[in-house]
């Protein structure tokens, strides 16, 4: 989780982190890419966060969790996305990251 929250932190572009159940797995992921390709980059784990934002240290690299927006100098708050539904992953990719 810690790359992907970095990964996050440092791009200008991408600023939220989507989360999508995987029956009891859960799916952690942004979406980048280029006019011509998409990348996914994700985390699957098995415990679900606890909050709506990840909050990350930009002076000390810590990572905790918070149900509110926190704005303060060295902090960066980034909003969980909740996926309800969706149509860009295919169902046969799920799958495959179900069973990791």
């Amino acid at each position: 989780m810690r790359d992907l929250v970095m990964l996050v932190a440092s791009s200008p572009a991408v600023n939220v982190i989507q989360h999508l159940s995987l029956g009891s797995a859960h799916l952690y992921f942004v979406i980048a890419g280029t006019l011509r390709e998409m990348f996914v980059y994700f985390v699957k784990t098995d415990e679900r966060v606890e909050g709506s934002f990840i909050i990350y240290n930009t002076y000390t690299g810590e990572i905790s969790y918070s149900d509110r927006l926190r704005v303060e100098p060295n902090l960066t708050s980034i909003p969980i996305v909740e996926i309800e539904n969706q149509n860009l992953l295919p169902q046969e990719l799920l799958s495959e990251v179900e069973g990791l």
